[in-house]
């Protein structure tokens, strides 16, 4: 489980830092891209180093379908709705896997069916707070994110080739979606300062936070590995106090104590 508290952990620093670099030249069109292309490039070794099996490559190819529809899902929900609203509904995929779990006859305890309500409930006061989420299109691509992320973390399960070969193919599949997205002019335009950044969130925000998170599916299962990452947003809180002078609320303090919570019911 210490793969993904560490992955929640850059996953919240990454975010608070994108928070503050999109409102200058790195706008999302040009960061989502990038991130998969430095991230293919960083881990294209690993799949000559550690290659699949053959028989892996469909399963391979739908993980990284999931994911790129993750990021792309996820994305719309901020462009249509609000950032607070698609992280929130980003992070119901431990529901969806829950009640998946439940359907397929697997047994719960009390505790951690609560765990995971004072979890989300906790999400919500942290993430979104008395605003409320914002409606229209947003909530049903953030839904959709919640569903793909649960699909990614579920694929995850049981795979034998190593995970940055995973991760790297996955990575291969957003940069090949992403190809004619691309803003090539304004890449080309942008600053050695914008691209030391853009190389910290491809290092240290997806390469090693993914690559430990697909770790983690192949010792716990994906219920607890996406309750467990909903950690992120209480780290990006704090780390977003020091980056962007953005004060913490006590309803979202308290938030945050309540997914910790739940965190911690769902894993004794």
């Amino acid at each position: 489980m210490i793969q993904i508290l560490c992955a929640a952990l850059l996953w919240g620093f990454a975010g608070a830092l994108a928070g503050r670099l999109m409102g200058g030249t790195l706008e999302p069109a040009i960061l989502v891209p990038l991130r998969f292309f430095g991230s293919f490039l960083v881990l294209l070794p690993f799949i000559w180093r550690f290659p699949p099996q053959n028989k892996e490559f469909p399963r391979l190819f739908a993980i990284g379908l999931a994911l790129t529809l993750t990021q792309v899902s996820y994305y719309l929900a901020i462009h249509l709705s609000s950032v607070a609203t698609g992280l929130f509904l980003q992070y119901m995929a431990p529901v969806l896997l829950t009640l998946y779990a439940l359907v397929r006859g697997e047994s719960l305890s009390r505790p951690k069916l609560f765990g995971l309500g004072f979890a989300v409930v906790g999400a919500y006061f942290l993430v979104v707070g008395p605003q409320g989420l914002a409606g229209g299109w947003g909530i049903a691509y953030g839904i959709a994110s919640a569903f793909l992320f649960a699909t990614f973390s579920y694929l995850g399960m049981g795979m034998r080739a190593h995970p940055l070969t995973v991760l790297a193919i996955g990575m291969g599949v957003g940069s090949i979606l992403s190809l004619p997205f691309t803003p090539w002019d304004k890449v080309l335009s942008l600053s050695a300062v914008d691209l030391a950044a853009v190389a910290y969130i491809v290092l240290l925000g997806t390469v090693v936070p993914f690559g430990l998170f697909l770790w983690g599916v192949r010792q716990i299962p994906a219920r607890i590995a996406t309750l467990v990452a909903m950690i992120e947003p209480v780290c990006g809180a704090i780390f977003a106090v020091f980056l962007v002078g953005q004060l913490i609320s006590p309803l979202a303090v308290f938030g945050g104590a309540m997914i910790l919570c739940g965190v911690w019911l769902n894993t004794t």
